[in-house]
């Protein structure tokens, strides 16, 4: 059995005297991308942090089975590189930007040029290596940061939201380069996202935190389907439906259970359907929702065009007739 990337054992950080961190267990395995999914203010930038030793913290980090102690953290962190949501580039060409990250993690003088050159070259920079760092777009300067973090060829990569400060379009090639990155150089990764798309297209395995606490744990796509507390599924985006709602809308419990979670694309129109009167809609990039309020006083999330959500029909405290997919109700005991 491999000795985990990362391993941390009852992580705790305070703050003004309260717990904002409290982790009793999480594991990086060699070669794993781990995503730290969560809404604003969950802890997770502090979580990453904590375990690249950047911040005080109480308990255990283990990086490749060594444990973090007094005299250990610097040369840990060179086995580390993190990317911050802000590029946070020196004032100093971009190549210097690169060459000053492999000076830190001992990379011999000759090397470094050479070094700096191919990773800008692979992260499509290579032409503003005598830029200066400041003088560079935001994309731009991601680019760069990604560039020299893999540059020093670190075997564990943390990445606090690396793509949130960038325009969409950016934020989607950035990501699918990433993915492409992590894949062929084979290095462990943890990275902080609240985005639930990124943290599906980037992770093996997704961990969700609320409140600097673990909610749910597992495979990415799983976890992105099937959420196991009306918490989880709240943040994830799902309707939660209490006992009355299920049986205007016909849906049976299996034993144990009393609410169901309900994905807004597992929920439609339809003409048959239950009535709910609109409350609002929300519009996205390309797709929006639609939430109505049921008879039962619950909220209900429903998948749609955004042009669709333009309908004079949709405006709110109209009438609307719902059904939703049972089989893709995910039911919960509560």
């Amino acid at each position: 059995m491999s000795v985990p990337a990362l391993a941390l054992r009852d992580l705790h950080v305070r703050r003004a005297g309260r717990d904002v961190l409290d982790v009793p267990r999480l594991e990086v395995e060699p070669g794993e991308t781990l995503a730290v999914l969560g809404p604003n203010g969950a802890g997770k930038s502090t979580l990453l942090l904590a375990a690249a030793l950047l911040i005080p913290a109480s308990g255990e980090v283990a990086i490749f089975g060594e444990a973090a102690q007094r005299g250990t953290h610097v040369r840990l962190r060179r086995q580390t590189a993190t990317v911050f949501q802000d590029a946070a580039l020196l004032d100093m060409g971009v190549r210097r930007n690169v060459e000053v990250a492999l000076a830190m993690h001992d990379v011999p003088k000759g090397e470094r040029r050479a070094r700096a050159d191919e990773w800008l070259g692979r992260l499509g920079v290579a032409h503003l290596a005598e830029q200066r760092g400041h003088a560079v777009s935001g994309g731009e300067a991601q680019r760069v940061s990604l560039a020299r973090a893999f540059a020093v060829r670190p075997r564990l990569i943390f990445l606090d939201e690396p793509f949130a400060g960038v325009d969409h379009a950016t934020r989607a090639a950035l990501t699918g380069e990433l993915r492409a990155l992590l894949a062929a150089e084979g290095m462990a990764a943890l990275i902080a996202t609240h985005d639930h798309s990124e943290a599906l297209l980037l992770a093996d395995r997704v961990v969700l935190l609320d409140e600097g606490r673990p909610l749910q744990a597992g495979p990415a796509a799983d976890v992105l389907a099937r959420p196991k507390s009306a918490r989880a599924a709240r943040f994830l985006g799902f309707s939660v439906l209490g006992p009355e709602s299920c049986a205007l809308l016909g849906l049976r419990p299996p034993g144990g259970a009393s609410h169901a979670a309900v994905a807004p694309d597992a929920a439609h129109r339809e003409a048959t359907g239950v009535p709910a009167t609109v409350r609002r809609v929300e519009a996205g990039a390309g797709a929006g929702r639609l939430l109505v309020e049921l008879a039962s006083g619950d909220t209900l999330a429903l998948a749609e065009p955004v042009e669709a959500l333009r309908e004079p029909s949709l405006a709110a405290r109209h009438e609307v007739r719902v059904a939703i997919d049972a089989a893709r109700a995910v039911w919960l005991a509560r």
